[in-house]
């Protein structure tokens, strides 16, 4: 049950929801297929979320000593959450309600109809089960939602040091957080990034590609984690600045990816069943553009990335 709790408290902790401890107790009946559909949409989001905000210029280098510049400062991400991501329709099997019949075992079917996601509201949808055409039963109801939301915000500390031959380097850190007594959430991540246009005298612009990879991990009490999720990100980026306001844009290849690992125990059993699963976020290209806009050492910035999921990024930081 822990672990089922710690996965929607890697939402929780995001989104900064007061309730989710709450609904964590109600995730305990989510069998395997009905889990994937449910947090399928945050793994989308938050795969985008940790894929942006990686640059907000092209610029390799800046005036301290030796070339070198700092930056410290946060990004905070947001995927768009559409309405198609907030409820659901599926049907499994279910192996929980079986019978042995003279031709071996018979299974039944759940359907699932109208389902809140994780990023659904509170109204439940409904769960049917059939053998066969017969439905079984009364319809039960499905759990909730985590929480109703139209963007999935992710803010997200970053230290960024260079440059050496042109490159340098970009740290996401968050150290582990203790969540109450249910276990710890940790981030962490680097890109490198060189700079192109040094190699084109006279050039007008300021060139770039990067590379980076992070990873955001939920662990419960014993150290074993059940939600990790891992991005990997390479872009092309080029920005140009007029005065105190740079213009910057990209295109990056990215993808993602979450292991999940939890255990419930189904309606009418008294020992839990362990489930485990894998899921790839669903974008993989993106678009940016955005301003930077520098004032003295502060220095803030915008852009909107375009994909199979959309984002809007913020971030404010010191560069010295």
């Amino acid at each position: 049950m822990r672990k089922v709790i710690l996965t929607a408290l890697a939402v929780f902790v995001i989104v900064g929801l007061a309730k989710a401890q709450d609904l964590g107790g109600s995730l305990g009946k989510v069998a395997g297929p009905y889990g994937q559909a449910y947090v399928t949409p945050a793994v989308n989001a938050f795969g985008m979320d940790l894929n942006s905000g990686l640059f907000h210029t092209a610029k390799v280098g800046g005036s301290l000593p030796f070339g070198l510049n700092l930056y410290v400062g946060v990004q905070v991400a947001g995927a768009l959450v559409p309405s198609s991501d907030k409820s659901f329709t599926l049907g499994y099997l279910d192996y929980a309600d079986s019978v042995v019949t003279p031709n071996g075992w018979r299974h039944a079917t759940d359907s699932v109809i109208n389902a809140p996601t994780i990023f659904g509201g509170k109204q439940k949808g409904i769960i049917k089960t059939y053998f066969g055409n017969s439905q079984v039963g009364v319809a039960d109801s499905t759990i909730g939602g985590l929480v109703s939301t139209s963007i999935a915000p992710l803010p997200i500390p970053q230290i960024g040091l260079g440059s050496l031959f042109g490159t340098d380097v970009m740290v996401r850190f968050l150290p582990q957080i203790k969540i109450s007594n249910y276990g710890k959430l940790q981030l962490f991540g680097w890109a490198l990034r060189h700079s192109i246009s040094q190699y084109i005298p006279l050039c007008p612009l300021d060139i770039a590609v990067q590379l980076g990879s992070q990873n955001f991990s939920i662990k419960d009490t014993a150290g074993s984690n059940v939600f990790k999720l891992s991005t990997f990100a390479a872009n092309i980026e080029v920005s140009k600045t007029l005065a105190f306001l740079t213009v910057y844009g990209g295109l990056q290849v990215e993808s993602s990816k979450v292991d999940v690992s939890y255990s419930f125990t189904p309606v009418g059993e008294t020992q839990p069943v362990p489930v485990s699963f894998s899921l790839n976020g669903k974008n993989k290209f993106r678009a940016l553009v955005g301003l930077d806009l520098g004032l003295g050492m502060l220095t803030i910035n915008g852009d909107y990335s375009v994909g199979a999921v959309n984002a809007v990024t913020a971030g404010i930081g010191i560069t010295i």
